[in-house]
């Protein structure tokens, strides 16, 4: 695998694992300061701009009833400074599908866009939506350690806001 790839898995695990550990320090740090982003929630309208997905974030990081989100399948294409890296998410007994778009800042990939949504097939060696399957997660710990230089926090926080008012359901997986 090529360091960019490699690179693009650490931070696509890197969201996930902000995620579960509802984390909105770290969620933040991985948004794009530089270039313009987005989001689609399963059942949300779509969010633009900085301030719209990180406060839809700490919205969803912030409800203690959200329920674990799980990662298999990861893949990734890259293209320069642009990577996107497909992945299901398995939320409770189902499974969505996630598009995660990055760009490079400096050296660094950072997150520009989130999209995930059901899926009627579930990822190989997966249960269906209808199973109760606990299979084990995938392994991702060596993908982690070889790239964990691609990764750095900077905290500055120049947002671009984006004064619309979509008000997401209240009542969502992600």
């Amino acid at each position: 695998m090529r360091g960019d790839e490699t690179a693009l898995l650490f931070a696509n695990e890197a969201f996930y694992n902000a995620f579960a550990e509802r984390d909105m320090v770290a969620m933040a740090a991985l948004w794009a300061k530089e270039k313009p982003i987005g989001c689609i929630h399963p059942g949300w309208p779509p969010l633009f701009g900085r301030q719209a997905v990180l406060d839809s974030w700490e919205r969803i990081l912030s409800n203690t009833s959200a329920p674990d989100v799980e990662t298999a399948g990861a893949e990734v294409v890259c293209w320069g400074d642009v990577g996107i890296v497909t992945c299901y998410e398995k939320v409770d007994d189902t499974y969505l599908v996630a598009t995660n778009t990055f760009v490079r800042e400096g050296k660094t990939w950072k997150l520009a866009y989130h999209q995930a949504g059901p899926v009627s097939t579930p990822p190989p060696g997966g249960a269906s939506n209808d199973e109760d399957d606990d299979e084990d997660e995938d392994d991702d710990e060596a993908v982690l350690a070889e790239a964990e230089a691609g990764l750095e926090d900077d905290d500055d926080d120049d947002d671009d806001d984006d004064d619309g008012d979509d008000t997401p359901p209240s009542r969502s997986i992600h």
